[in-house]
């Protein structure tokens, strides 16, 4: 970056090739060295979605999705979708949520919850912030018979008299272990083998049906989900690029090679493919150096 004009292959070639703690480290060594921040000289010398790339490659986990949150309601309207994905990415993660609303409030001095309460309403509202406040739960831990019927019984409830806000508040205050119980045991009650996801589905709307969806999906299989949302990323006419790069640079160090593997399960194609296919000069090359 010295000088005239900038290497972005190297760039991409020292960042993509490193492990997370490695790249912090570099990053610390490189203030105390060059006596200037890392991510403020990268963010200089590039743009649009190769800088976000970076940014997402550069800052902890929590950082990167924490401002990701801040855009998606910042200025005029919500990015909703962005808001589920986030939530949904790290609902298996307590300490990366804890360390998301902590860096949120030290950057805006409101919290993130307050943030959310003031740009969602209803039932959407209720979905988000009951996610984002959940406890940490044991995931190996059955539910015991007596809590699986009392679930059933409710949600069975809810579903016929349209409560959304309490489905809601029901499935976010559940495990995620809890929830894939009580999805196969709403198909097996439901004597015409209906799955929960399309009961739910008949009964809401745009955003809270996506919610809904993402977190059944979730609570079955995780990198099923992701997969699911990197070919929505995909497909059609353009291309959401603030998924893409949110799931395959947080996700690159971590479960990637499952998530690839998922995505070929799901469409019978190559992720490394499709994305090179669907992306472009230095934003292509960082995305397929993680995927690779």
């Amino acid at each position: 970056m010295k000088g005239w004009g900038t290497d972005e292959q190297a760039i991409i070639n020292i960042l993509t090739k490193r492990r997370y703690n490695t790249r912090l480290m570099l990053s610390n060594i490189y203030e105390r060295e060059v006596n200037r921040n890392l991510w403020s000289d990268v963010k200089s010398e590039t743009s649009g979605t190769f800088r976000t790339a970076l940014k997402g490659l550069l800052m902890t986990e929590a950082q990167f999705l924490a401002e990701e949150m801040r855009g998606a309601m910042k200025g005029w309207g919500t990015n909703e979708d962005t808001l589920i994905n986030c939530l949904m990415l790290t609902i298996r993660d307590h300490a990366t949520v804890r360390a998301i609303k902590s860096y949120y409030f030290s950057l805006y001095d409101e919290t993130l919850k307050e943030r959310i309460e003031d740009e969602t309403t209803g039932d959407l509202e209720t979905f988000l912030v009951g996610v984002l406040e959940r406890p940490s739960f044991d995931e190996s831990a059955e539910p015991s018979a007596q809590t699986a019927t009392s679930d059933l019984e409710k949600m069975k409830l809810y579903v016929q008299e349209k409560r959304i806000g309490d489905i809601a508040t029901l499935l976010t205050g559940m495990s995620l272990r809890r929830i894939s119980v009580l999805q196969g045991s709403y198909y097996r009650d439901s004597g015409n083998e209906v799955e929960l996801v399309t009961a739910l589905s008949d009964i809401t709307g745009h955003h809270i049906r996506d919610c809904f969806t993402s977190l059944l999906l979730v609570s079955r299989n995780y990198n099923y989900y992701v997969a699911h949302e990197l070919n929505a990323s995909l497909e059609g006419r353009g291309t959401d690029e603030g998924t893409l790069t949110r799931i395959i640079v947080t996700r690159a160090d971590k479960d990637l090679v499952q998530i690839k593997n998922s995505y070929t399960q799901l469409t019978d194609r190559e992720l490394k493919k499709d994305v090179h296919d669907d992306t472009s000069g230095d934003y292509r090359k960082t995305l397929l150096a993680l995927i690779n």
